[in-house]
């Protein structure tokens, strides 16, 4: 059984076209990260998930069924949304029990645990908490939950470093003691490299990539020297970007960094090194 088959989705809000033939799947647990610009597509593909949406056209089937308005795989899909609504007057011990009534995975255990670990007042309105408090509360509820779809979107957005850094170690040691598919939405994707496995890029309304995270480890290089020495080595097709700097070209590529490469840069007077994960992807979704 694929745990998500997603296949030639469009998706369209009132006459404007979001989606467009979306297409990949994933046959195990992984923790994935989804990245895109603004208005990619990420929070529709989310919501397609979950089944708070449903496609125009295509077929969306996670955990073997179709999502939306379906208690029976609802019950085991958690969507952490940024803005993600709790009752005025809920306490977290309220967030705590109605999050076990709607997961069929509910691990008390460890939403205790993690109350404690992020010092979250059992009995204070959340209504009154901080930004940042109020995420935690999410995040709880998100790793807890244990379903077999867990989906975060933004899941760090308004934590200090201190309180990511706990978040980020619980949610690896929550997968650890139970795999599952976790999927993060995030546009800081250096802080969230470490735990993916994988990551899944929209760009123009469709997936880009759906690759391991080595393939984003090791693919794009700046290199700079005379442009006729750098393409000499990598193809046109593969200049992502190009600036002049002091007379030289610095050039961003689209390829993957590897010992063949250095040693014909080096050869060739060129200065290579890998670029960062977040520019190598703000170039090839441009």
């Amino acid at each position: 059984m694929k745990i998500i088959d997603i296949r030639n989705v469009n998706f369209k809000y009132r006459d404007e076209l979001i989606l467009e033939n979306i297409t990949f799947d994933e046959d195990s647990p992984v923790i994935t990260g989804l990245w895109g610009r603004n208005g990619a597509g990420k929070t529709t593909l989310m919501k397609l998930l979950s089944g708070q949406e449903r496609e125009v056209s295509g077929d969306v089937c996670v955990l073997n069924a179709h999502p939306f308005n379906n208690h029976a795989v609802s019950k085991n899909i958690s969507y952490l949304r940024e803005d993600h609504h709790f009752g005025k007057s809920w306490t977290v011990k309220d967030a705590m029990y109605f999050a076990s009534l709607f997961n069929e995975n509910w691990d008390q255990e460890e939403a205790d645990t993690l109350v404690e670990q992020f010092k979250l007042p059992r009995k204070k309105k959340i209504a009154s908490f901080s930004k940042g408090m109020h995420t935690m509360v999410q995040l709880v509820i998100g790793l807890a939950s244990h379903s077999k779809v867990t989906i975060f979107d933004e899941p760090t957005n308004g934590l200090d470093a201190h309180a990511r850094k706990q978040f980020f170690q619980a949610l690896k040691k929550s997968y650890d003691k139970n795999p599952r598919y976790i999927l993060i939405s995030s546009h800081h994707i250096n802080e969230i490299e470490p735990l993916c496995e994988k990551l899944l890029i929209i760009s123009d309304k469709s997936i880009k990539f759906h690759e391991p995270i080595e393939y984003f480890q090791t693919q794009g290089v700046s290199m700079m020297g005379k442009i006729e020495d750098i393409k000499s080595v990598v193809s046109s097709i593969d200049i992502l970007e190009t600036a002049q700097i002091m007379g030289r070209s610095k050039v961003m590529a689209n390829v993957a960094m590897t010992k063949e490469l250095k040693e014909s840069c080096e050869r060739n007077g060129i200065q290579i090194e890998k670029t960062s994960m977040q520019d190598f992807l703000v170039n090839i979704t441009s």
